[in-house]
């Protein structure tokens, strides 16, 4: 069965080696470096975005051209410092995945007093996959692009930051890998233009919009303490999704 399998793959690797050298005139390849700015955002009205995040993406891009007009895109990249602030309502016992990490460590009876702000710091490993669609060239060497887009995120780092009162201190840089899911799946959009400034270059400036699919954060161990439910606590499982607006700059060859 081994031997099957290894044949098998090897077919599929020569296949993929074949059509790419068959089609690479329709392959071209670029880089961007874009500022990003990002936030939180949750089903939760007791929990509320309260600050952006400014971050940076950098990564290396590829396009499939299938016609002047429309393009698959993928690429392998990063987007560092993404997240934001977000604000608690009520008190409750929050991030208890990380005390060990503090700096000044609560007390197993410490709670977080209401209006508690908690900042997350997330970077990203990013896998895109898109359909751009551009327009015929204009006079001025200019192709306007749409481009819908899907990214897989693999989280790479991620830090917090307190803004509490007694009996919680402030505290920055605190490891709070464990309060954030490991993947992210997101959808996004984006539009821009490209100038050509030679056959196959072209300088790419654009405006892309991403918004969160899934939950960022684990909630299984945070409660919220409120006095009108049966208990007087509540478990925090609101869907914490990220939000962000990126400029892209890049070139593509």
């Amino acid at each position: 069965m081994n031997l099957k399998l290894g044949k098998t793959s090897l077919t599929l690797i020569l296949m993929v080696c074949f059509m790419a050298a068959t089609t690479a005139q329709d392959l071209h390849f670029g880089f961007h470096l874009s500022p990003s700015s990002s936030w939180l955002s949750t089903d939760n009205t007791r929990i509320n975005g309260t600050g952006s995040a400014l971050g940076l993406k950098l990564a290396l891009i590829g396009e499939k051209r299938f016609s002047e007009a429309y393009a698959v895109t993928t690429g392998l990249g990063f987007h560092f410092n993404t997240g934001g602030a977000v604000r608690f309502a009520l008190p409750g016992k929050l991030w208890t995945k990380s005390y060990d990490n503090f700096d000044t460590k609560p007390r197993a009876l410490d709670t977080f007093p209401k209006d508690s702000k908690l900042r997350y710091s997330i970077s990203y490993f990013e896998i895109p996959i898109g359909l751009k669609m551009r327009t015929a060239e204009t006079g001025n060497h200019i192709r306007w692009f749409a481009e819908p887009q899907l990214t897989l995120s693999f989280r790479t780092n991620a830090k917090g930051a307190i803004s509490s009162a007694n009996p919680i201190p402030d505290q920055e840089k605190i490891s709070i890998g464990g309060e954030v899911a490991g993947a992210m799946l997101s959808w996004g959009i984006g539009a821009g233009g490209e100038y050509i400034i030679a056959n196959n270059t072209a300088i790419v400036v654009g405006l892309y919009y991403q918004n969160g699919f899934t939950d960022v954060t684990k909630d299984g161990s945070s409660t919220m303490y409120d006095a009108s439910v049966t208990g007087g606590q509540r478990e925090d499982n609101a869907k914490g999704v990220i939000k962000s607006i990126t400029l892209r700059l890049g070139v593509m060859f």
